[in-house]
């Protein structure tokens, strides 16, 4: 596939930064594509998704309103095929997953450059998921450098799930109950969780939770 292939495709950008948006927005009019609109969340570019035909959605990830996760499960939901390539400054593995999982069809650091925006769009245009093989190999950052959205998507869904019966004061056994899951599975699960977030009881576990935010995911 030449570059000729990606030239005229109708772009929106979507980042709360307006400067790096603009910034990113340069850069992909220099490569051939059209920025037919720019959004600082996925909420209002969904309502611009909704009524206009759009090639590629390039997406900031962490953002107020609709964050870029969010935004994929809801064009995921209303069945929108709208290519997203994913550009954040997370390099976490947990939220790399959680976002092809969603529906993303590449992943590109903020610090990446041209050569590789254009075969993260041609990897999209053949139906290919992208992400660089230097994101999922680099190691997990310490807890302390660790801001609450990527704690919220350090732990696995079911660990987040378990997480909120924590909080309501479900025991053990009613969390395998509600989630038809062995007593067992729930304690494995629990025992991940701590080690994730670094505690060593439910109390710590409820803190470090309503401190991050973590029980509204």
């Amino acid at each position: 596939m030449s570059t000729k292939e990606i030239l005229g495709l109708r772009t929106i950008v979507i980042d709360d930064h307006k400067l790096f948006a603009n910034g990113l927005s340069s850069i992909l009019e220099s490569i051939g594509l059209k920025i037919v609109a720019t959004f600082e969340n996925g909420k209002d570019a969904m309502s611009y998704i909704r009524n206009n035909e759009i090639d590629l959605i390039f997406s900031d990830i962490n953002m107020p309103e609709m964050n870029g996760i969010q935004l994929c499960k809801q064009l995921k939901e209303e069945k929108i095929t709208t290519k997203v390539i994913i550009v954040s400054m997370y390099e976490d593995a947990n939220i790399i997953k959680e976002v092809f999982t969603n529906g993303a069809n590449a992943y590109v650091s903020k610090n990446t450059d041209k050569k590789e925006i254009i075969t993260a769009i041609k990897n999209c245009l053949k139906e290919k998921k992208y992400v660089h093989k230097k994101l999922v190999t680099n190691k997990q950052k310490i807890l302390e450098n660790q801001d609450d959205f990527i704690l919220q998507y350090k732990l696995t869904l079911r660990e987040r799930e378990i997480l909120q019966l924590i909080l309501q004061e479900k025991s053990n056994q009613e969390i395998s109950t509600l989630l038809v899951i062995s007593k067992r599975t729930v304690e494995t699960h629990k025992k991940n969780t701590f080690l994730k977030l670094g505690v060593k009881n439910n109390i710590g576990l409820a803190k470090i939770a309503i401190k991050n935010k973590l029980f509204e995911i």
